[in-house]
């Protein structure tokens, strides 16, 4: 079946986009998050490319180092500066990565039953109207041909958008019992870090916090927190990852 992966949502055949974010369907789920994991190598590649363009530039503007001088070796503090040099100037070319929100299972709930109720008022609006056209009670000044014509178009769309509200209230009604579950989920993995891992645990994970800018510390918590979650909690979902990460560094840090 179509299917969004923005929105996480599955669609009768012979809908093309999403009726919610208006984003292109895939054929199906499965093809959706495969066509996401090979733009992601991709882009992984290309961004490679870049870097490793940008080092060489690097070295040549500030003069290349004899390879077969020992003496004129760069030290390990200056390979993890040219390091970090070459790291900031590729976020400053480089396009940023495409941002996938974490919607949790109440959003989407939401979501689902604004949708359908949306489709059932306008299915039955128009089949009211298609109704009173057949009826004869409304009176549409076109020639006979195009007068059915345009019937028939009101009935179709009107039996259209109850069938899509249809779908989208089982979707929901299979999401409702899922919502309780994923809180108590989310719940326990929070207490679970909090119980584990402290704010100091976390700066002790991190080379030389003192030479870091402000920034550059909360992005390298940010990203420890992250592989302590993936790693403590085999956690398959990025943007799950980044919203439960958020929340840790909002409680660890920001109060402090």
């Amino acid at each position: 079946m179509p299917y969004c992966p923005k929105c996480d949502m599955e669609f009768v055949e012979g809908i093309t986009v999403c009726t919610d974010c208006g984003g292109p369907l895939y054929e199906s789920e499965e093809a959706a998050k495969a066509a996401m994991a090979e733009e992601r190598a991709k882009e992984r590649a290309r961004e490679l490319a870049r870097e490793k363009a940008m080092y060489e530039e690097y070295l040549k503007k500030d003069g290349a180092r004899d390879d077969d001088s020992e003496e004129d070796a760069p030290t390990e503090e200056e390979l993890r500066a040219l390091e970090e040099e070459v790291r900031r100037r590729a976020q400053q070319i480089l396009p940023p990565e495409p941002v996938h929100v974490y919607v949790d299972k109440s959003q989407k709930y939401d979501d689902l039953k604004s949708s359908a109720s949306a489709f059932l008022l306008v299915g039955g609006v128009l089949l009211i109207i298609s109704a009173l056209c057949w009826a004869g009670i409304i009176n549409i000044p076109m020639a006979p041909v195009s007068k059915l014509i345009f019937q028939g178009a009101l009935t179709v769309m009107g039996v259209f958008s109850l069938i899509v509200f249809a779908r989208t209230s089982s979707s929901a009604k299979k999401l409702a019992p899922q919502i309780a579950e994923e809180k108590t989920h989310t719940h326990d993995i929070l207490d679970w870090f909090l119980g584990q891992y402290t704010a100091e645990n976390i700066d002790s994970a991190i080379s030389g916090p003192e030479d870091l800018s402000e920034e550059e510390l909360s992005l390298k918590r940010f990203q420890v927190i992250q592989d302590l979650l993936v790693t403590g909690q085999d956690l398959p979902d990025q943007a799950y990852v980044d919203a439960l990460s958020e929340e840790i560094y909002s409680k660890l840090f920001e109060n402090r």
